[in-house]
């Protein structure tokens, strides 16, 4: 009986001193649930979208919000290596990244490096509800060869931005793939806040072609 006894005691001792998981504050619950996806971290994922799209227009044209126009120069900017991460993420962007990392077989480990699982049943559903036939194609393509690269598909997203606004499950894998899981090693200490404006950066491209001489 003592036996016993002392072995629950030491079992409570246990699991009360393992460290908690922080608790994620879902700041967009409010917003539609736009990923018709059956599993359960719905409310996960719909967090991490509406959240990454919002600091995408943040970021890229706050005066004059346009979220086609946003994710073009991210993908222009992320499939190249050139996006700032920690200029485009915040605190909570770290927190939902955290929750994200505790979703059962969504990551491995490869090259001694956290990566997404694309045999994570998020992906087939997006492959399954993608709008554009073409991308839906080369992406379902690409997933069933488990041979899925951003090399083969960045110049169709990139061609196709505008579609992000009413395709979410599309918009989920760019999230995924370009975003979170690119947060590990960001350090928000050497964030500058100022947000990049597209039109007056598009300006500049156009007339450092030029020659005025």
């Amino acid at each position: 009986m003592k036996t016993r006894f002392l072995y629950f005691v030491i079992c409570l001792i246990l699991v009360n001193c393992k460290e908690p998981q922080p608790q994620l504050t879902f700041k967009h619950s409010d917003k539609t649930i736009v990923l018709n996806c059956d599993n359960n971290h719905s409310e996960l994922f719909n967090e991490a979208i509406h959240h990454f799209e919002a600091n995408l227009t943040k970021h890229f044209n706050n005066k004059n919000p346009n979220l086609s126009a946003a994710y073009r120069q991210f993908l222009i900017e992320s499939t190249s290596n050139r996006t700032n991460y920690n200029n485009i993420s915040n605190q909570h962007s770290l927190d939902i990244f955290i929750a994200l990392k505790n979703v059962d077989g969504l990551w491995i480990q490869k090259n001694n490096k956290l990566s997404l699982n694309y045999k994570h049943d998020i992906f087939n559903c997006i492959g399954e509800n993608i709008k554009d036939n073409d991308l839906k194609s080369t992406y379902n393509a690409l997933l069933t060869t488990n041979s899925m690269s951003m090399r083969m598909l960045k110049d169709v997203l990139i061609a196709k931005s505008n579609r992000f606004d009413t395709d979410k499950h599309l918009a989920t894998f760019v999230a995924l793939e370009l975003y979170y899981s690119k947060l590990s090693n960001v350090d928000l200490s050497l964030k500058q806040e100022a947000p990049v404006d597209i039109k007056l950066k598009e300006e500049k491209g156009l007339h450092a072609g030029h020659n005025h001489d």
